[in-house]
C-alpha cells in the first residue's frame, strides 16, 4: 500500500504540501489543495513540519550506555580511555547487542532512519562486537539504514595483530574502515595502513581525527595526501576535526581548495567535543567544536552527530539528533533562520552524503524516509525538540510517539 502525506509544513517552503510515496520513493509533490489520491494510505500532517528522516552519521552503539558501571571520577580522556578498555575486557556479545539495540530503538522513535556506527576491533576485543552489531543490520532494517565502520580506537601499530582483526572484520560484512590515528604512536603509518585495507576492500574510510587539545601538529594534511594518493576522492569522512576550532579564518581558509579536491567530509560532534575539550583553559575557554557552519559556506561537506551516549566520553545524551542540531546552534551562536536550516541540513539530507547515502531530501525521486514532528517551522523544531513525532522508513509508518500530561485536578501552588 503506498503513502500520501497531506497538509504537510516542509522546509524552506510557505503554504502546505502533499507528498506521494510510490514503492518507497517520493513520486509526487504537490500543493495541499490537490486531492489525494484514492487506494492510498493516507496521513493528515495537519501542518506539521516534515523533514527528511534523521542521520546520526557517527556513533558507539558498542560502548554505549556504560556510565553506571563505569562513572567518572576525573572526567578526563585518558580515564575514558582506560576504563573502557577495562570495560571491553567484560563485553559480551548479548551485552552488546543488549545496550545497542536500546538506543537504536529510541533512535527509530526520535525519527533517525539511517545511522553509521564504529565497531571496535582490538586484540582484546577482537570480533566480538562485529559479531554483535552485524545481525542488527538486517533485525532493524525495518525502521532504520544501519552501516557498520570498522574501527581501531586503541591503535594499530602499537596493537600486534589489529591489521589482521580488521581485515576480518571487513571480511563479515563490515561497510567502512577507520581508526583514531591521534591514540597511535605513529599516526602516520596508521592512516597509511587503513587506506590500504580500504582499497583492499574497496570501502569508504572514516577516521576520528584531530581530536585532542594538543600541540601535536594537525593530521588533517595527510588525510588529503593519502586520499587524492589512492583517488578515494568523496569517500573519506572525518570526525571531531576540534583543532580546527583553534585556526585562525586565514589558517582554516588555506585548507579549502585541498579538502575540496579530496572531497572530504568533515562532522561535528558536539556533544563530546565540549565535553572534552579545552581542559587545559584557565579562562577565556575555547568551545572547542569545528566551525562547520564556515566550511559548509565554502562548500564543503558537512554533518553532525550524535558521538557517545551515556559512557565516560559524553555522560549524557539520548540519541535524539535533534537535540544535537539545538546544542550545535547553541555553540555556534545560529541564531537566523536560514542558519537552522543548516543545523537541520547537517543532520539529516547532508550528514546523509557525508556517510555516502544518495537520493536523501524531500524531493520527487528521493528515498521516502522522512519524519513528521510537532511543530510549524525549522526553527520551531530546533528549540524545542518535540517528543511527538511519527517516523517513516522507504513509504511506511515505522514508529510514532507521543507525549501524554495529565494533571492533577484541585491542586493549589
Amino acid at each position: 500500500m503506498n503513502l500520501q502525506i497531506i497538509n504537510a509544513t516542509l522546509p524552506g517552503k510557505t503554504n502546505y504540501w502533499n507528498i506521494a510515496i510510490d514503492n518507497g520513493r517520493i513520486s509526487k509533490i504537490t500543493p495541499a489543495k490537490s486531492t489525494p489520491e484514492i487506494n492510498e494510505t493516507v496521513l493528515d500532517a495537519q501542518g506539521k513540519l516534515l523533514i527528511p528522516g534523521l542521520v546520526d552519521a557517527h556513533i558507539h552503539l558498542d560502548k554505549a550506555l556504560l556510565l553506571d558501571r563505569y562513572p567518572a571520577v576525573e572526567g578526563t580522556f585518558s580515564e575514558a580511555l582506560q576504563k573502557t578498555l577495562q570495560a571491553k575486557q567484560e563485553y559480551t556479545v548479548a551485552d552488546i547487542q543488549t545496550r545497542a539495540k536500546t538506543i537504536i530503538e529510541k533512535a527509530i522513535a526520535f525519527g533517525t532512519t539511517a545511522m553509521r556506527t564504529h565497531v571496535e576491533v582490538d586484540p582484546i576485543l577482537k570480533l566480538k562486537s562485529m559479531q554483535a552489531l552485524l545481525p542488527l543490520k538486517e533485525e532493524y532494517a525495518w525502521g532504520i539504514t544501519l552501516q557498520l565502520a570498522v574501527f581501531a580506537q586503541e591503535g594499530i601499530t602499537n596493537q600486534p595483530g589489529t591489521t589482521n582483526l580488521l581485515r576480518e572484520a571487513m571480511a563479515m560484512g563490515g561497510n567502512v574502515i577507520g581508526s583514531a590515528p591521534y591514540v597511535d604512536p605513529n599516526p602516520q603509518e596508521n592512516i597509511r595502513i587503513i587506506f590500504a585495507i580500504a582499497q583492499e576492500f574497496n570501502c569508504d574510510v572514516d577516521f576520528h581525527l584531530d581530536f585532542l587539545d594538543d600541540n601535536a601538529p594537525l593530521l588533517l594534511p595527510v588525510v588529503i595526501e593519502e586520499t587524492l594518493k589512492y583517488n578515494w576522492q568523496h569517500r573519506v569522512c572525518l570526525g571531531h576535526m576540534t583543532k580546527l576550532a583553534g585556526l585562525t579564518p586565514t589558517e582554516l581558509a588555506a585548507f579549502i581548495p585541498s579538502l575540496k579536491e579530496a572531497g572530504i567530509a568533515i562532522l561535528a560532534l558536539p556533544a563530546t567535543d565540549l565535553y572534552m575539550m579545552a581542559r587545559q583553559d584557565t579562562h577565556n575557554v575555547r568551545r572547542g567544536v569545528a566551525p562547520i557552519d564556515r566550511l559548509a559556506e565554502s562548500g564543503i561537506k558537512v554533518g553532525i552527530a550524535t558521538n557517545n551516549v551515556q559512557n565516560l566520553f559524553t555522560p549524557f545524551g539520548d540519541g535524539d539528533m535533534l537535540k544535537i542540531c539545538t546544542l550545535l546552534a547553541q555553540v555556534l551562536q545560529l541564531g537566523t533562520t536560514a542558519s537552522h536550516q543548516l543545523c537541520l541540513e547537517m543532520a539529516t539530507s547532508r550528514a546523509a552524503q557525508a556517510i555516502g547515502i544518495q537520493d536523501y531530501g524531500i524531493e520527487v525521486d528521493k528515498i521516502a524516509d522522512l519524519v513528521l514532528l510537532e511543530a510549524n517551522s525549522v526553527s520551531a523544531a530546533m528549540g524545542t525538540a518535540p517528543l511527538n513525532r511519527t517516523t517513516i522508513k522507504e513509504g511506511h509508518i515505522v514508529a510514532q510517539s507521543q507525549c501524554a500530561v495529565k494533571f492533577k485536578e484541585n491542586i493549589r501552588f
